[in-house]
């Protein structure tokens, strides 16, 4: 007997070592006197039907075996999974985010992610290790042990999102409303409905909270579509190389930015900083207060430290591989575009409704005067945001590199 050389290695030892085993049995039961009475020989016979059968078995599933075991080693500090949600709300079949996919494996376009090196630096940054092995890469097909990852930028339109999917497409979200009404004590992952949104029930914009929604397996569950978050480093230890994120968020100018959100807090109530009201833009940023290189700081979770040119570059690597970039002021095109990569559509009528009336007013605008630029507030944020400027203007060239990855009614719009 010769084994098929073409066999991994697992199954060329059995292939080798079944015929003399089952020779040996053979022999055993010809050497048996009085075969037809024998005790010995239906046992000897079912052994060895038995064991053709586990030859069979592991010469045909040892791959989807050995794959299973890995999978498992990943998940050796996870706790019991808990049952997937339906396989209703994935169609593999009408998922529109598969011709990403297959566009990777038939090779029939070659600009998936834009060349690094065209920037004159010939290798790309390592990025840190939790976001390389738990948020997918954006050209990775996606699978239904998969959760798309919002990274909430304050007031670049996140709340608008939130409303968006939870509200006009019906989608389950996980936001700071799962921390609310006494669900922070819950020991059960779980959805609950409030005002006609599906939430699960833990919150995932604090510490606290990602650290309670990660006790409970939020991302193994599979019954969140999306999860919400500020914290990026925080949000994606909610993932494993397993039940992976997938990050996408919308981008403002950060200068536009910041001064929003200091008009913002100016009045909204339940956000109110003591004193706020009474500075202006300029007072607020000579007591040298306001933001610093959020985003930067964020991805590469540097809150203290300084900042370097190469922070900044592993923040560009982290949004030029596994970032699907919207921007704010794009806002109807990049919700299209998360759409499509998602594959996710509104329900019913009422939902094209909401979907309509959500591009045209919007959810938490705090309407402003626009800072000039120039201005002396311009030009101290300017400092202040260099870093994160410099991210966004690279962000703009992203949401163009990524037009390819979808449909071509989305590209005729740019």
């Amino acid at each position: 007997f010769r084994a098929d050389q073409e066999l991994p290695s697992i199954n060329r030892t059995v292939a080798y070592s079944a015929p003399s085993f089952e020779t040996f049995l053979f022999c055993t039961m010809m050497r048996t006197k009085r075969m037809k009475t024998s005790l010995l020989a239906p046992v000897l016979i079912s052994a060895i039907v038995l064991f053709n059968v586990c030859i069979t078995i592991t010469t045909t599933v040892a791959t989807p075996i050995t794959q299973d075991i890995a999978d498992e080693e990943k998940l050796s500090n996870s706790n019991n999974l808990i049952q997937e949600a339906s396989e209703d709300s994935y169609n593999e079949i009408t998922h529109q985010n598969l011709r990403v996919g297959r566009r990777l494996q038939e090779g029939t376009t070659t600009l998936y992610l834009p060349d690094y090196s065209a920037g004159g630096t010939p290798h790309p940054p390592s990025i840190p290790r939790n976001i390389a092995t738990n948020i997918a890469m954006i050209t990775d097909p996606i699978t239904r042990k998969d959760t798309a990852f919002f990274w909430h930028i304050p007031k670049a339109g996140g709340t608008t999102v939130k409303a968006y999917y939870g509200k006009c497409f019906s989608l389950t979200v996980a936001t700071e409303v799962g921390g609310l009404f006494g669900h922070d004590q819950d020991t059960k992952i779980d959805r609950f409905v409030r005002r006609g949104i599906r939430y699960m029930n833990v919150d995932t914009t604090t510490p606290g909270g990602i650290q309670h929604a990660k006790d409970l397996n939020l991302a193994e569950s599979g019954l969140a579509k999306i999860i919400f978050s500020s914290y990026f480093h925080g949000g994606s230890e909610l993932f494993n190389p397993v039940n992976r994120g997938r990050f996408f968020t919308i981008f403002r100018h950060p200068i536009e930015r910041a001064a929003s959100l200091f008009y913002y807090r100016q009045t909204a109530t339940w956000e109110k900083i003591f004193g706020l009201n009474t500075l202006t833009l300029e007072q607020f940023l000579r007591k040298g207060r306001g933001e610093k290189n959020w985003m930067v700081r964020l991805l590469t979770n540097k809150f203290t430290e300084r900042l370097t040119g190469e922070d900044l570059e592993v923040a560009k690597e982290i949004l030029r591989t596994r970032c699907v970039v919207g921007l704010m002021d794009r806002m109807e095109e990049s919700l299209e575009r998360f759409d499509t990569y998602f594959g996710w559509s509104p329900k019913n009528g009422e939902g094209n409704d909401c979907k309509n009336e959500l591009m045209h007013n919007g959810v938490n605008r705090n309407p402003h005067a626009k800072i000039k630029v120039g201005s002396e507030a311009w030009n101290m944020l300017y400092e202040q945001n260099e870093m994160d400027i410099k991210l966004y203007e690279y962000a703009q060239v992203l949401f163009e590199e990524q037009g390819v990855l979808f449909s071509s009614q989305v590209n005729q719009r740019q």
